[in-house]
C-alpha cells in the first residue's frame, strides 16, 4: 500500500469496522480494560493533582453535561476529558501496553468517549467498539513510529490524541475525509516528555492528549482543515518526531490482529518496569520473614528500562517514588505491598526505607526481558537469598485474572462509592456491551 494513503487508510478502517466482526475474546479484553480504567480513575479522582486542575479550570467550564468520574461535579465535555484523563493516570495504576513502548491506552481515549456519550447517546456496544478502535490506532502509532528508539517522548501524550480523535470522530458521524483531517489536527498537537515522570505533568499529558483528540474531531466536523497525509508526509508526524519513514506496519493485519490483546494490568501502583522487582522482593520477604535491619545489600539485575525510566534517587514525594527502583525495592521488602497507600510522601521520607534504599544497586543487562529481573539479597548474617522472576505478575505470561481485576477495582472504588454502588458499577462494566445507554456507566460512578 502506498505510503501516502496511510492516514486515510486508518480513517477508513475506523469508519468501516463492525463490532460483530471483532472476536469475542477481544471484546472481553475491552471489558477488562474498562474495569481497570474506572477503578484507577475513581481511585485517583480526589488526588491533589485533580483538585488543583479543578481549582484552576472549573470557572472556565462550558455546559456542564459530562460527569467527572467518581466526583459530584460536572464539566463540559472538553474539560471533563482533561480532568478524567488526569485522574485515570495519576496513580500510575493504569493499563500498559508493554509490546514495544509503555503506552497507557485506556486513559487516552475513554474519558473523551464517556463524556461524548453523555452528549451524543450511544449504546454500550458502540462505546466498547469505539474504545477498541481508539486503542488500535494509538497503539499502532506508538509501536511502529516510536518502537524501541524513543529518545524521550512520553509516548502516550504523543499518539493519544490521534486515538481519541479516531473514536470521537466515529461517534460524531464524520465521513472519511473529515476523519482524515481530524487525524491531522490531532497529529499537529503531540506532547509529553519523560522528564515529567514523577510529577503532576505525567498525568496531565494523557489528559491533554485525550482533550486534544476530542477537540480535533469536533473541529474537523465543522470543516476545520488540515493535511490529509499528516502521519506519513515528508514533514509529517512520523518523520518529524522520530525520523521514521517505513510505515507499512501501521496497516498490517488491520482488523485481524488487535492491539488491546497486548494490554497488561498493574497489581502495583507505580512504573511497570518496577513490577518484577516488587513481585520478587515481596515473595522473599514473606517466605523469610525479612526485617529491614537484617538486610545488608540488595543487588538487582534488570532490563535497561528500569534505570532509564525509574532511576530516581532518594525521592521525597510519593509521585517521584513511583519511578525509583531503590525505593520500590525497599518498600516491597519492608511493607510487603506496593499499592497506592504505600506510595505516599510520608513513606518517601521514611528513614527506615531511606536507609535501605542506599543498600540497593542495579546492574543493567540487555538480554533481560522487560517483565523479568534477578534479585540477590545478602543478609547481615551472611545468608544469600536469590530470586529470578521470569515474568512479573500482571504480565502477558502471568496475567491478572478477571477476579484479580475486580478485586483491584473494588479496593479502589468501595472507599469512594460504598460497597453496593461499587458492585453495581463493576457489574455494568462486565455487561457494558449489552447496555442501551453507555452514559449509564459514567452516571454510576457518582455517589448518591
Amino acid at each position: 500500500m502506498a505510503q501516502e494513503q496511510i492516514t486515510r487508510r486508518l480513517a477508513r478502517y475506523v469508519l468501516e469496522s463492525r463490532f460483530e466482526d471483532i472476536p469475542e475474546n477481544v471484546r472481553h479484553e475491552a471489558k477488562r480494560s474498562l474495569v481497570n480504567f474506572l477503578g484507577v480513575t475513581i481511585g485517583g479522582a480526589h488526588h491533589e493533582a485533580v483538585e488543583i486542575a479543578l481549582a484552576a479550570l472549573d470557572e472556565f467550564s462550558g455546559p456542564r453535561t459530562a460527569t467527572l468520574l467518581g466526583r459530584a461535579e460536572k464539566m463540559d465535555i472538553l474539560h471533563a476529558s482533561l480532568v478524567n484523563g488526569i485522574a485515570s493516570t495519576v496513580l500510575d495504576f493504569d493499563a500498559t501496553q508493554y509490546k514495544l513502548t509503555n503506552i497507557h491506552p485506556s486513559g487516552l481515549v475513554l474519558p473523551a468517549f464517556l463524556a461524548l456519550a453523555e452528549r451524543t447517546p450511544i449504546s454500550g456496544a458502540e462505546l466498547m467498539h469505539t474504545f477498541l478502535l481508539g486503542v488500535e490506532v494509538e497503539c499502532r502509532l506508538a509501536n511502529v513510529i516510536f518502537g524501541k528508539n524513543n529518545p524521550g517522548w512520553h509516548v502516550s501524550g504523543a499518539v493519544g490524541g490521534i486515538g481519541a480523535a479516531a473514536g470521537a470522530g466515529r461517534m460524531l458521524g464524520l465521513d472519511e475525509d473529515h476523519l482524515t483531517r481530524a487525524f491531522g489536527i490531532a497529529a499537529t498537537q503531540p506532547g509529553g516528555i519523560r522528564e515529567m515522570y514523577g510529577t503532576m505533568c505525567k498525568s496531565f499529558t494523557p489528559g491533554r492528549a485525550c482533550q486534544n483528540g476530542l477537540a480535533s474531531a469536533l473541529l474537523a466536523g465543522k470543516g476545520f482543515g488540515s493535511s490529509e497525509a499528516a502521519i506519513e508526509a515528508p514533514m509529517g508526524f512520523a518523520k518529524v518526531l522520530m525520523n521514521v519513514t517505513e510505515l507499512d506496519g501501521l496497516t498490517e493485519n488491520l482488523g485481524t490482529e488487535f492491539e488491546i490483546m497486548f494490554n497488561m494490568y498493574k497489581p502495583f501502583a507505580c512504573a511497570i518496569v518496577l513490577h518484577p522487582i516488587i513481585d520478587g522482593c515481596i515473595q522473599l520477604r514473606n517466605e523469610h520473614d525479612l526485617e529491614a535491619d537484617q538486610i545488608k545489600s540488595v543487588a538487582l539485575r534488570v532490563n535497561p528500562n528500569v534505570v532509564k525510566l525509574a532511576g530516581r534517587e532518594n525521592p521525597d514525594k510519593g509521585l517521584l517514588a513511583k519511578f525509583s527502583f531503590s525505593h520500590a525495592t525497599a518498600l516491597a521488602l519492608v511493607h510487603g505491598a506496593a499499592g497506592e497507600p504505600q506510595f505516599t510522601d510520608a513513606l518517601a521520607n521514611d528513614p527506615v526505607l531511606g536507609k535501605l534504599r542506599q543498600r540497593v544497586t542495579a546492574t543493567v543487562e540487555d538480554d533481560i526481558v522487560k517483565d523479568s529481573c534477578h534479585i540477590k539479597i545478602t543478609l547481615t548474617n551472611g545468608t544469600v537469598l536469590d530470586r529470578h522472576i521470569p515474568h512479573a505478575i500482571g504480565s502477558l505470561e502471568n496475567p491478572m485474572s478477571d477476579q484479580d481485576l475486580e478485586d483491584k477495582f473494588l479496593s479502589l472504588v468501595e472507599p469512594a462509592l460504598g460497597v453496593d454502588a461499587a458492585k453495581r458499577l463493576v457489574g455494568l462494566c462486565w455487561e457494558a456491551d449489552t447496555l442501551d445507554d453507555a452514559a449509564d456507566i459514567a452516571r454510576a460512578t457518582v455517589k448518591n
